[in-house]
């Protein structure tokens, strides 16, 4: 259980490394490209995650409970076709990337969802 702990403890490492990274952005167009691959980085892991946690989630019951949260965020929250479309007409716009950056980050934390994480990799 001990290489499964640190596998998931790297994931969760990385995710939330990505999510700081993207909380403390500016509202620049380098920002923007930067919140597009730290998104990208995230989405990519929380997928791997989902997968792993479904096999795991009969040892661990958090696994259950956040497997459900990572469900939800890919169901309601998905920014791809939006970065694209700001990216390639407003990328100049402060607003509109501080916009997409704040909502991204309020997806993150719907239903506690980076905090379980957060909770989970601080007891591996």
């Amino acid at each position: 259980m001990v290489v499964v702990d640190e596998y998931f403890h790297d994931l969760m490492k990385k995710i939330l490394n990505s999510y700081d990274i993207i909380k403390n952005l500016g509202d620049s167009k380098e920002d923007l490209f930067t919140l597009d691959m730290e998104l990208s980085k995230i989405n990519g892991l929380l997928k791997v995650l989902l997968r792993k946690s479904d096999e795991f989630s009969d040892k661990n019951i958090e696994f259950s409970k956040l497997r459900k949260k990572i469900q939800n965020y890919f169901e309601n929250h998905y920014f791809v076709e939006e970065l694209e479309k700001i990216k390639e007409i407003y990328s100049e716009d402060p607003l509109r990337v501080k916009h997409i950056r704040n909502s991204i980050v309020n997806s993150l934390q719907d239903e506690k969802m980076i905090f379980r994480i957060y909770d989970i990799a601080k007891d591996l």
